[in-house]
């Protein structure tokens, strides 16, 4: 209720009965405040499944352990992987065909250097001259066909590297582990329950969903202030302000999706707890 001091001051202040209705009717609307039940939830949760069938070689985690973005969280058997890697690591090391390659083109084209001047004088024939240059263009070649090789060994050793990197599971986000689904030896999916390995939560921020009349939803506004208290709990209430509105209604309830988000960078409070929200 407005004290009767403001309609006086009004009054007294020569503003026009027209316009103290309109003020009024304004600081009456504005001091409407509105309170809406809800839950605190993860802001964001994501379940971690394998890109492809294999048995779990390992469990970097356990619930409640707090992660980073690209963090190991588990891994598929890999041994095949492993040993086929330490073969392209010897392949792509192997230099000795190339090194032979360069030694052999290096003496056959000493030898035409040395040939070219003693055919100049009338000392050397023709066929002479002929024969080092195709021996030359094959020692060049395959000094060519030695690196290709070389390449070759180089881009297995990534692809299997590649294939090791696909079977690692990593946290795509900062947060925390709320469910280990599986047990190191268990069979992992990529599809269906069984590919659900691990779960992932980010809670900071906590995000608080409320579910809002069209009626009432039209008057909020993105950054309008709203207070958020927890009748469970002995906390004392948070400050935060609307993060974002849905544009459009849903039929069913008439009711706009309205989301809210609590800053909570030392993980004070929790998820899941009931909350109550006052929009001004």
């Amino acid at each position: 209720m407005l004290k009767l001091s403001t309609y006086l001051f009004l009054y007294l202040s020569g503003i026009p009965l027209k316009n103290i209705f309109y003020i009024l009717f304004f600081l009456s609307f504005n001091a409407y405040a509105v309170e809406y039940e809800s839950f605190t939830e993860p802001d964001r949760k994501i379940t971690i499944a394998p890109p492809e069938a294999g048995v779990l070689e390992s469990i970097a985690v356990k619930e409640g352990d707090k992660v980073k973005a690209g963090q190991v969280l588990a891994s598929l058997e890999n041994r095949v992987f492993r040993a086929s890697l330490a073969v392209a690591k010897a392949k792509k090391a192997a230099t000795g065909r190339l090194n032979s390659a360069v030694a052999i083109e290096r003496l056959r084209r000493e030898k035409l250097d040395r040939l070219l001047p003693l055919l100049a004088k009338g000392n050397a024939q023709p066929y002479e001259i002929a024969q080092s240059r195709i021996e030359l263009e094959s020692s060049v070649a395959e000094v060519q066909a030695a690196r290709e090789t070389l390449n070759i060994s180089e881009l297995e050793y990534k692809q299997i590297e590649a294939q090791i990197e696909h079977r690692i599971l990593r946290s795509p986000i900062d947060g925390v582990v709320i469910n280990v689904n599986k047990e190191v030896a268990e069979l992992a999916s990529f599809s269906g329950t069984d590919a659900q390995i691990v779960t992932v939560a980010s809670l900071d921020p906590l995000r608080i969903s409320l579910r809002v009349p069209t009626a009432q939803a039209v008057a909020f506004k993105l950054k309008q202030s709203v207070s958020v208290r927890f009748p469970n709990l002995s906390s004392t209430p948070v400050n935060s302000t609307i993060h974002s509105i849905s544009p459009v209604t849903d039929a069913s309830s008439d009711t706009v999706k309205i989301d809210i988000l609590l800053e909570n960078p030392k993980g004070e409070l929790r998820s899941g707890v009931k909350c109550l929200v006052t929009v001004q």
